[in-house]
């Protein structure tokens, strides 16, 4: 299976979404390389929000498409933050 680590980054209002050429080989690698991008993320932008995504191939695609279609990346509301 071929799982891509998604990455969306936020500034106030204006998302990005980001991906690596990279194809993981589990989602558990791909979820075990997002924590030193989480905190490189966090050191390198600490007045963003944002998350990762471990998808699968087909699941990128889809999301790709959305995107492609004028579909805007966006965070999910934490609703547990302060």
């Amino acid at each position: 299976m071929k799982i891509i680590m998604v990455i969306i980054i936020c500034f106030g209002a204006n998302c990005q979404a980001i991906w690596e050429k990279n194809y993981y080989p589990s989602i558990e690698e791909c979820i075990t390389q997002s924590t030193p991008v989480r905190n490189y993320m966090i050191e390198v932008y600490p007045d963003s929000a944002g998350e990762i995504y471990c998808m699968t191939e087909p699941e990128f695609n889809k999301y790709y498409q959305y995107l492609e279609e004028g579909g805007k990346p966006l965070i999910e509301p934490n609703p547990g933050a302060s």
